[in-house]
């Protein structure tokens, strides 16, 4: 991270703050270590032999999709083109005076009425395309990513260290992004979800955290720089490996914040700036929001402070948009209104009052899709009696 600002410059405020403002018009880092690294690394014999062993798990393969395919437009939609084709020519035939138009015209329409649902009976009789094997293999102990023709491969995860599984989603949650975080790293694997698969993966996508609906960090991207995104099925797949071989990885991520210290959190504990706070145990806890100067510009930041006994910290990162775009060319057809109750409740949770810059010793930034996880925990902790009362949708 940037070394801190010393003098009067402005930035001497802020600390560590910069380097997360550079990193907010980004994805998460996707980072991993080729595989060919790691080959030379000295391994217990436990590891070298895990993929041997009777017991270990059956090595998995997880599509990725390619973004470039085109989905195939449904049969039904062909039939429904052809018919006002096949109408305007019985009508032509009915109506028209010449004789001309009569003849001429109506077969026309007829013959691309029928060359309409003879190309969608082609799309049927063709045999598939041969799959792209770019995907995520986990096998051993390792999740890798799998470059297309035989690219380098990346290490995303390693199950036998500790790790985590973040999920979130857009306050409309037709996309999920499963972001992975351990000592390697934060990597990210998306998935998109229609109409139909909303329904089947209800669970799933009821458990992610809804952020703001302008999170560039949403569009997951590969160690390679290209976008990796599984089918719904494949990711539930996936997931469910995951939490077979880490049950609380769903709960938990592992990273670290702009000073390089550990940050991480659990159903327990979180900790962060040195600092070890107890999620069984009372604590306080407050959202709000403020702003510096940058040299000529004016940053505003998100800040969560947190106090237990003599612990205290303020948690900062950059402020996303508070709720979703509800109107404008761009809106999206949801409203709040008909979003579900914990969308409503992670969106007020992103919410806090305006106040003074805090100090800058107490101060540790974060990564911000971290910040509604932090929250949430933090709301679901025991409470003093004096303090408000948690965030309801």
């Amino acid at each position: 991270m940037g070394r801190e600002a010393k003098g009067q410059n402005p930035l001497e405020a802020v600390a560590t703050l910069p380097p997360i403002e550079a990193r907010a018009h980004e994805p998460p880092p996707a980072t991993g270590w080729p595989a060919a690294q790691r080959a030379d690394e000295p391994a217990s014999d436990a590891a070298a032999g895990s993929s041997d062993s009777p017991s270990s798990p059956v090595a998995r393969w997880f599509e990725a999709t390619a973004p470039c395919v085109v989905p195939e437009e449904p049969a039904r939609s062909r039939r429904l083109l052809s018919i006002p084709l096949l109408v305007a020519a019985i009508v032509l035939v009915a109506t028209a005076r010449s004789v001309m138009v009569r003849a001429l015209l109506p077969l026309a329409l007829v013959a691309a009425a029928v060359a309409l649902l003879a190309r969608g009976r082609r799309r049927r009789l063709l045999p598939p395309v041969q799959a792209s094997r770019r995907g995520l293999s986990l096998d051993g102990d390792q999740l890798v990513l799998q470059g297309e023709g035989g690219a380098a491969q990346h290490v995303l995860l390693a199950t036998r260290d500790r790790f985590g599984v973040t999920l979130l989603a857009p306050p409309r949650r037709d996309r999920i992004v499963a972001l992975l975080s351990s000592s390697a790293g934060m990597s990210s694997i998306g998935a998109s979800f229609d109409g139909p698969s909303r329904r089947t993966f209800a669970a799933l996508l009821d458990r992610a955290y809804v952020v703001g609906a302008d999170e560039i960090g949403l569009e997951a991207l590969g160690p390679d720089g290209e976008a990796l995104s599984l089918g719904p099925p494949a990711l539930v797949a996936l997931l469910d490996e995951l939490t077979a071989r880490s049950p609380g990885c769903l709960e938990r991520f592992v990273a670290t914040d702009a000073r390089g210290a550990a940050l991480s959190l659990d159903g327990l504990e979180l900790r962060a700036g040195g600092r070890v706070f107890d999620l069984t145990a009372p604590l306080e806890w407050r959202a709000f929001v403020f702003q510096e100067a940058l040299g000529q510009a004016i940053a505003v930041y998100q800040g969560t402070w947190v106090r237990q006994g003599t612990s205290e910290i303020v948690l900062v990162c950059l402020l996303p948009a508070m709720t979703p775009a509800l109107d404008g060319p761009s809106a999206p057809s949801a409203s709040l209104g008909s979003l579900d109750r914990g969308a409503l409740r992670d969106l007020r949770l992103m919410q806090g009052s305006p106040e003074s810059p805090p100090p800058a010793d107490q101060r540790v930034a974060v990564d911000r899709l971290l910040m509604v996880p932090i929250r949430s925990a933090l709301d679901k902790a025991p409470r003093p009696a004096a303090q408000a009362p948690r965030a309801r949708a």
